[in-house]
C-alpha cells in the first residue's frame, strides 16, 4: 500500500523567520521608549513562549507574552491581513474554556499584557499591547463583528469567522480583503487600554535587515478570496542614514571577493554577492577600519545571532589594524 508523507508543520525557513523576528523585539521597544528588563525563551520541539519583563516610557513596570502574527502573499506583494492564533488548538472543545485558560495561564505567571507582533521584512509595523485581562472581550467582540459581517455578504466568499480559525482562537490586527473588513481588526485598536507601540515616538531606529517571513502557519484559511493579480504601485517615503560609497568600494576590494569572518571566506565571481556590515553601527563609524565585507549568512549572524556581541567583538579585533595602517598613510 502506498504511503504519503504528511507535511511539516513547521518549515525551516519559519523557525528561523521566528527566530528573526523575536530578536528584533527587544531593539524594537528600547526605539520606543522601552527599557528591557529581561527577555525570557522557554522552547518545546518547535514551539517557542517568550515572555518580556519591561518598563514603560513612564517608567512602570510591564510583563508581556510576545504573541508572533504571520503574513501570507508572495515576496514584494502587499499583505492584505494580519492575525494571531492565541492557542495551538481548543481546550475540550469549548471556546470558554480554552480563553479562561489563556488568560488563567498568564495571570498565574504574573504576565499583565500580551505583545501581538507582525513584522514585514525589516521593520515591525504593528505591535499591539493589550492587556491579558481584556483578551477574551476582545475576541468575543471580534468573533461577533465578522460573523456580522458574514452574514451580510461584506466578507465576499470568505466563510470562516476570523476569531474561530478552524481550532484556533484568533486575534486580528489588520484584513484588507474586503472594504468593511477592517471593521474586525477595528475592535483590538479601539479597546480602551490597547496600545499601539509601532507608533510611538521613535527614540532610535530599529536595527534589523531585510528578511522575508512569508509562510503558511495557520490553518483555516479561504486561499481563494486571498491576493490579487496587477496590484497598484505605492510611492513611500524611508529616511536612512547617508553612507560613503567610497568605504563600501574600498572594503569590497580589500576582501577580493570572499567573506572577511574568520573561518568562513565563502565567495561568488559576481558583484553584489558581499554586504559591507558596520560593526559598531552605520551611525556612529562609517569608516573603513569599521566596516567587515561578509557574506549573506555571516552578515544576518552578526545582526540577529544570540552570540552577536561576540562576532562582533571578533570582526572589530580582525579590521583594527586596519586604522593603524590608514593612520600610517595619511
Amino acid at each position: 500500500m502506498a504511503t504519503t508523507n504528511k507535511r511539516d508543520f513547521r518549515t525551516p525557513d519559519s523557525i528561523e523567520a521566528e527566530e528573526i523576528t523575536r530578536n528584533m523585539v527587544e531593539p524594537f521597544l528600547a526605539s520606543r521608549g522601552f527599557t528591557v528588563i529581561d527577555d525570557h525563551r522557554d522552547k518545546k520541539g518547535t514551539a517557542i513562549s517568550q515572555v518580556i519583563t519591561t518598563a514603560d516610557p513612564e517608567g512602570k513596570q510591564i510583563r508581556m507574552r510576545v504573541r508572533l502574527c504571520w503574513r501570507w502573499g508572495r515576496p514584494g506583494k502587499m499583505p492584505r491581513f494580519s492575525a494571531a492564533q492565541l492557542h495551538a488548538r481548543l481546550i475540550d472543545d469549548d471556546w470558554d474554556k480554552t480563553l479562561d485558560a489563556i488568560v488563567s495561564r498568564d495571570h498565574a505567571k504574573d504576565v499583565s499584557h500580551a505583545l501581538f507582533i507582525q513584522r514585514d521584512d525589516n521593520e515591525i509595523i504593528y505591535a499591539a499591547l493589550v492587556p491579558v485581562s481584556e483578551l477574551k472581550a476582545i475576541w468575543e467582540k471580534q468573533r461577533d463583528v465578522s460573523a456580522s459581517l458574514i452574514e451580510t455578504g461584506k466578507m465576499g466568499r470568505a466563510r470562516k469567522n476570523h476569531a474561530m480559525n478552524g481550532s484556533s482562537p484568533t486575534v486580528w490586527l489588520m484584513d484588507k480583503r474586503t472594504p468593511d473588513a477592517h471593521a474586525v481588526a477595528d475592535v483590538l485598536w479601539n479597546w480602551k487600554g490597547v496600545v499601539d507601540v509601532a507608533k510611538l515616538p521613535a527614540t532610535s531606529a530599529q536595527s534589523a535587515l531585510p528578511v522575508d517571513d512569508t509562510f503558511e502557519d495557520m490553518p483555516g484559511v479561504d486561499y481563494a478570496a486571498l491576493g490579487s493579480d496587477g496590484a497598484p504601485r505605492l510611492k513611500a517615503e524611508r529616511s536612512y542614514v547617508k553612507r560613503d560609497p567610497k568605504v563600501r568600494n574600498e572594503v569590497i576590494k580589500r576582501a577580493n571577493n570572499r567573506c572577511e569572518r574568520e573561518g568562513c571566506g565563502d565567495g561568488r565571481a559576481y558583484p553584489g554577492f558581499l554586504d559591507v556590515h558596520h560593526i559598531l553601527g552605520v551611525e556612529k563609524s562609517d569608516r573603513v577600519w569599521n566596516c567587515v565585507a561578509l557574506c549573506p549568512n555571516c552578515h544576518r549572524e552578526a545582526h540577529f545571532a544570540p552570540d552577536r556581541d561576540r562576532i562582533n567583538e571578533k570582526l572589530l579585533k580582525f579590521v583594527s589594524h586596519f586604522k593603524a595602517i590608514a593612520h600610517r598613510s595619511s
